[in-house]
């Protein structure tokens, strides 16, 4: 029974026996041969010779549209520039916006570039904008918008001096210096302002100083206000930040305060009726006080039932 036993045991403990290892064979998937080679050469061949292909006929068809559009539209002289109309207004003439441009009859409006012509047409600093139509049969309309001068701009800083200095400036409405190259006679009829502390003047474009579009408001207001030419404007001095002082016809001189000018007008205009009823020969008149109206003549006035309350008061001896 034990020999039965370990039989069994040692049975056990034999170890298996190894297989043996199969051969690895690797498959290659891209043989090359002589034939292939020449196959693979052939086919390379074949898309250079297709790609050469459509090369050389897309070189003939650009080609031929270049010719095509050189002969037909760039010669034709049905598109080229025979004639400019110029709608404006201004001290700028029809030749000077033309020779601005830089345009001629050898122009093509078909391959003219509009926004560059009106870039230079509105470096001019007479020029506020430009508008350019082309019609494709030799027209060329421009419609310019000049800066229209309102007055002249005097300030020793920047050298612009009196009208017939040779070296005057004007000024549109905006506030925009206006270089002066003709002087007419509407020119020097326009009204004047002086102003020493100017910021800066750069030609057609507007200044940033609050006093000088006080000054060209306050002018347009009495502008209009001057109805019999009696008190004709004839220049506007901004001595300081917070006033400024109307030269009159008469040498009247008016002084105004920069800001809140309706309140100022409106008491202006009560004087001004109570003066031409009256006839009095105004010298001075300073609106910058709010309460009474400071006011100088160059003769007595003649104050025949007016309250001169505040006139007795203060010329009679204070109480002791």
């Amino acid at each position: 029974m034990s020999a039965a036993k370990k039989g069994p045991q040692k049975a056990a403990k034999r170890s298996p026996k190894k297989r043996p290892e199969p051969d690895t064979h690797v498959i290659d998937y891209e043989p090359e041969s002589p034939v292939i080679r020449e196959h693979e050469a052939e086919e390379r061949r074949r898309r250079g010779f297709r790609t050469a292909m459509w090369m050389i006929a897309a070189m003939i068809i650009f080609g031929l549209g270049w010719v095509t559009w050189h002969e037909a539209l760039e010669k034709n002289a049905q598109f080229l520039l025979k004639a400019v109309e110029v709608n404006t207004e201004g001290t700028l003439t029809r030749e000077q916006i033309v020779a601005a441009t830089g345009l001629t009859t050898a122009t093509n409006l078909l391959t003219m570039n509009l926004r560059e012509v009106r870039a230079k047409i509105e470096r001019l600093p007479q020029v506020k904008s430009a508008v350019i139509h082309r019609d494709y049969h030799g027209q060329l309309r421009l419609d310019v918008v000049q800066r229209l001068p309102v007055a002249w701009i005097e300030c020793a800083k920047w050298k612009l001096m009196e009208p017939l200095s040779g070296k005057g400036c004007l000024m549109d409405a905006e506030g925009a210096p206006v270089p002066c190259e003709v002087i007419t006679k509407q020119c020097l009829a326009m009204p004047r302002i002086q102003f020493s502390g100017l910021s800066e003047a750069v030609p057609g474009k507007v200044v940033p100083d609050l006093q000088v579009h006080a000054a060209l408001r306050l002018m347009r207001e009495l502008q209009k206000r001057d109805e019999d030419g009696r008190a004709k404007l004839e220049r506007i001095e901004i001595p300081n930040a917070w006033s400024l002082v109307a030269h009159c016809v008469g040498e009247v001189k008016i002084t105004f305060g920069v800001d809140d000018l309706e309140p100022q007008l409106a008491r202006f205009d009560r004087f001004t009726h109570e003066a031409q009823a009256r006839n009095w020969r105004v010298a001075t008149l300073n609106l910058l006080a709010r309460v009474n109206t400071p006011a100088t003549f160059h003769e007595p006035p003649d104050v025949t039932g007016l309250n001169l309350a505040d006139t007795a008061a203060a010329s009679t001896p204070p109480a002791r």
